[in-house]
């Protein structure tokens, strides 16, 4: 595997080919844009009216479906899609839970679930809390920096996880064969612990 700098690209290699993928909180489709040449049908859901506007707008050819919905909601077919991918959304998700026992329904035998997150137990997290403060996980700063208004509100996120949480979830819904990955500014370096030294988590399964 390449040693991808952001969250995109970290979903598109992980990705890899297949026939159906499904982007979980696809936003403005950008993913899905990056894949268009991966796979033959793209599906995205996404429950931000604005996004899907924009995603429509991006995505216009036959094989793109956007849909303004949640993935509990949408209603695919048992085990439909080749490839699924959450990226930076599980986080917001009240109900996880019925969100992976889905992604797991949705999901075909031998496909592989991507599901991406921050990582609350990275170094520069648990720095920022051992001086009192709270770690921001919504910054783009991969967790170097302060945000005083994080005890707030961190960007609407409501879960934290750590790879290990994660790892329970896939285990929870019949997902195997579990790997993780890191990912960031620094590359290879990510990799060398991703528990400890990347600022997300990319846990990859297989149903």
């Amino acid at each position: 595997m390449k040693y991808p700098k952001n969250r995109i690209e970290a979903a598109y290699y992980l990705a890899g080919t297949g026939e159906t993928v499904l982007d979980v909180g696809c936003g403005y489709g950008n993913l899905l844009y990056k894949l268009k040449d991966s796979f033959d049908k793209l599906y995205g859901v996404e429950i931000n009216k604005t996004r899907v506007e924009k995603a429509k707008e991006l995505l216009k050819d036959n094989n793109f479906e956007i849909i303004e919905t949640t993935v509990e909601s949408a209603n695919f077919p048992d085990e439909y899609f080749d490839v699924v991918v959450s990226s930076d959304v599980i986080e917001h998700i009240i109900d996880v839970f019925s969100a992976f026992k889905e992604m797991a329904r949705i999901l075909k035998k031998g496909g592989k679930l991507i599901v991406i997150t921050p990582n609350i137990a990275d170094i520069r997290r648990r720095l920022t809390l051992l001086f009192g403060k709270f770690p921001s996980t919504s910054a783009s700063d991969e967790g170097f920096g302060f945000n005083d208004g994080t005890e707030i509100f961190d960007g609407g996120h409501v879960h934290y996880f750590t790879f290990s949480a994660l790892e329970k979830l896939y285990e929870r819904y019949g997902i195997a064969n579990i790997k993780r990955y890191g990912f960031g500014r620094f590359g290879r370096a990510h990799n060398i612990l991703p528990s400890l030294l990347s600022p997300s988590c990319a846990v990859v399964g297989i149903k």
